[in-house]
């Protein structure tokens, strides 16, 4: 039987509850492909599910191991609080994170994803590889000895079965998720109702920084791609390390800003036809510029061609005789003048504070000539709020 034949069948007994008959399907596949450690937890899980806790423990500590020599500290976490469940006095793992992290000093790295092409078999002492071969968990880098173990300690494990929810917008949670094995997506509604996916994330990463930032309910939905561990960070735990590591802070900040793009990129409709790992790059033409409320972003009558979209905040749209509406995230403004080279039709108004990525005509137009699809998305926009303006003309007379 082929191994892809195996992993189908293995994974239909999983299912059943067949646990035993797993159990041996698992085992084979792990013999075929040792290196593979996913496959493995999956040996330790069933062992634990058939009643063998001690074999369960010996495999996830053998899986601990392997993660940490070769890097992804996460991970071993992650698998090191599956061993703490079932036996609380194992320390053998968080001692070997603590050595590590005092030998590799600042730059240990704790990993996440390895690069393409990268194995767990590269030419390096384990002490070495994550050096050379892993980039750096900002959100945890400078933790070592006894804050490593405190660290540790304080986050909940918490387990997802493929498909789940983890979160849904408008629901609260105040905590941070990282990742410690498995994939996650995060998925957003469309200014045109559909559902988004605006990022698909993986072992190491971490979300949940949105809501938490802003300490407001979610805006997006988590959902599990495959089986996941998730280590959670609430409020209370991350407050008492951003005071001793402030760091911290910036870096969750700083994914807070870039993950905010990517939600603002999957909503927006003149990205639609655009393909998600070319939005980014495309994204980073747009220069960022705040207002504040009350603030002037557009004068009616102003001979100017600059494009808006609107990255947090609204803003009203009016002219010298009525309010023709308002507009929020994700929308954009000033085709008019752009496409025509007209003067300004309406003023714009900042409501609160508003933060817009602004395009000129000329960077619009490169835009447009690698991806046709944003010119006729604007165009009926365009058309469309000439049609709604008019009507609102009409019924203010």
């Amino acid at each position: 039987m082929s191994l892809e034949a195996l992993k189908k069948k293995a994974k239909q007994a999983l299912m059943a509850g067949k646990y035993e008959n797993a159990l041996k399907l698992y085992t084979e596949i792990h013999k075929k492909d040792e290196k593979d450690l996913r496959i493995f937890t999956k040996v330790a899980e069933m062992r634990e599910k058939t009643g063998d806790p001690k074999g369960a423990v010996r495999a996830y500590t053998a899986i601990a191991k392997a993660y940490a020599d070769d890097g992804f500290v996460v991970q071993a976490i992650a698998i090191n609080k599956l061993i703490l469940r079932l036996d609380p006095e194992q320390t053998e793992i968080k001692e070997k994170l603590r050595d590590l992290s005092t030998e590799r000093g600042d730059d240990w790295a704790i990993s996440t994803i390895a690069p393409n092409g990268a194995t767990s078999d590269m030419q390096a002492s384990p002490t070495d590889k994550a050096k050379l071969s892993f980039e750096r968990t900002p959100l945890l880098s400078g933790l070592a000895g006894k804050e490593l173990d405190d660290f540790i300690e304080s986050l909940e494990l918490k387990e997802y079965a493929a498909g789940d929810v983890i979160y849904e917008a408008n629901e609260t949670s105040n905590a941070l998720f990282l990742i410690g094995m498995g994939a996650v997506r995060l998925e957003t509604k469309g200014i045109r109702g559909s559902q988004q996916v605006f990022s698909r994330l993986g072992e190491g990463d971490f979300f949940g920084e949105l809501s938490f930032m802003n300490k407001e309910p979610h805006q997006n939905s988590a959902i599990a791609e495959s089986d996941v561990s998730l280590l959670i960070i609430h409020r209370k735990v991350f407050d008492e390390w951003v005071k001793k590591h402030p760091s911290i802070h910036d870096t969750v900040e700083d994914f807070y800003r870039r993950r905010v793009l990517a939600r603002i990129l999957a909503i927006t409709p003149i990205f639609e036809g655009i393909p998600q790992d070319a939005r980014i790059p495309l994204a980073q033409q747009f220069s960022l510029s705040f207002y504040h409320d009350g603030d002037i972003i557009i004068k009616e009558g102003d001979v100017e061609s600059t494009f808006y979209l609107i990255r947090s905040g609204k803003v009203r749209i009016s002219t010298k005789e009525v309010v023709l509406g308002s507009l929020g995230e994700g929308s954009f403004f000033g085709e008019v003048s752009m496409l025509t080279s007209k003067p300004r039709t309406a003023s714009v108004t900042a409501i609160g504070n508003v933060e817009l990525l602004t395009l000129t005509r000329e960077k619009f137009d490169a835009l447009a000539k690698d991806y046709p699809t944003v010119r006729k998305v604007v165009e009926a926009y365009l058309k469309q709020r000439v049609v709604n303006t008019i009507k609102t003309l009409k019924e203010k007379k």
